[in-house]
């Protein structure tokens, strides 16, 4: 029997016998190897073979913090629960290819933490400077419409109001709505970045200017799956004659239900940052699926902002300084941003 092997921080060490329980549990066949997964921020994931083919399993959950937390506590139903019903969801009502089945052991006695275990998706994983090197520029614009096209793919599925798994461990309602809730998380983040000293009087103006204006929006959306991480690498592409295609779409642990636009941001500002020619394929891609919406513009600021606050309270904390940031406020950094994929619409 080989020695435990560690495969990622998070997960810790692993011996062979743990997997051959979890594969004799799932009925997932004879257990052969185990890879690291060398993507991925926070480590959950390890890749798993057996004689019955090819496996992520998906460790360590994240942890909870209720509106009435001042801290991260442990509550291990909460991630892998969330993620199962919206893989379940979208294999169920939309065509977009999420690992499924999820097989969710909520049993700790085998790693001391509950898991899933899904099928590995086929088709290659990048990121946007890595796909750069890997693909020409030709497969790289048919990757970027593919994006698009799956955002509007996964906006098929609706909900009858916004919401997200809470500390109950159920679907909830959002009590004020999707646009407040953005607000009020982005002012905590800025507060946040306040507080080591990475946001100006000018900068709280500006945010709370941005919010007034997407709060000040008549009329309500439809309610959409959010994934809430959209970008390449939480997707596997595949080229099949000619063009490339979505083939795998995970890291669910974020997804919710509530204004999908907001999905638009973080891969319209990735290509923004590498290859800004693509960040118009990507969207133009995804308008001409997904329904119109005349009020995109009033409300997408909102989430733009929120999505660049997320990074910068980040990057600016103490030990995490980025390069980046620095000499900056944060208006200067996302300010850009804002104005590029604006004018994307």
């Amino acid at each position: 029997m080989s020695e435990p092997k560690i495969y990622s921080e998070r997960l810790g060490a692993i011996g062979d016998a743990q997997f051959e329980a979890v594969a004799s549990r799932m009925n997932l066949g004879r257990f052969t190897k185990a890879e690291p997964v060398t993507s991925g921020l926070f480590g959950q994931n390890v890749f798993v073979s057996t004689s019955e083919g090819e496996f992520v399993l998906r460790g360590a959950p994240h942890w909870i913090k209720g509106p009435d937390d001042t801290q991260w506590r442990r509550e291990d139903r909460w991630q892998f629960t969330k993620e199962v019903f919206f893989a379940r969801q979208l294999h169920e009502h939309t065509r977009a290819p999420v690992p499924w089945p999820m097989l969710h052991d909520e049993a700790s006695d085998i790693f001391g933490w509950p898991y899933i275990v899904m099928p590995r998706m086929p088709g290659a994983c990048f990121d946007e400077r890595g796909i750069v090197k890997a693909l020409a520029v030709e497969d790289r614009r048919s990757v970027a419409a593919a994006l698009g096209r799956m955002l509007a793919e996964m906006q098929k599925l609706t909900w009858p109001f916004a919401g997200d798994f809470d500390t109950t461990i159920e679907l909830q309602a959002y009590p004020a709505g999707d646009t407040r809730r953005v607000a009020d998380e982005t002012a905590t983040l800025m507060q946040d970045a306040k507080g080591h000293g990475a946001i100006t009087a000018e900068d709280m103006a500006w945010v709370a200017e941005t919010a007034r204006r997407a709060l000040a929006v008549p009329g309500e959306r439809p309610n959409t799956c959010v994934h809430g991480d959209y970008k390449l690498n939480n997707v596997t592409v595949m080229k099949d004659d000619g063009s490339w295609r979505v083939s795998g779409l995970f890291d669910l642990h974020e997804a919710r239900f509530g204004d999908g636009a907001l999905d638009i941001v973080r891969q319209a500002c990735g290509y923004l940052d590498t290859e800004a020619a693509l960040a118009r394929v990507f969207v133009d891609a995804y308008r001409e699926v997904a329904p119109p919406d005349p009020a995109l513009g009033e409300r997408l600021p909102l989430y733009i902002v929120n999505d660049r606050m997320k990074f910068w309270e980040f990057f600016t904390r103490p030990g995490n300084h980025a390069p980046w940031s620095r000499n900056k406020t944060f208006r200067r950094w996302a300010q850009p941003y804002l104005d590029g994929v604006l004018k994307l619409l």
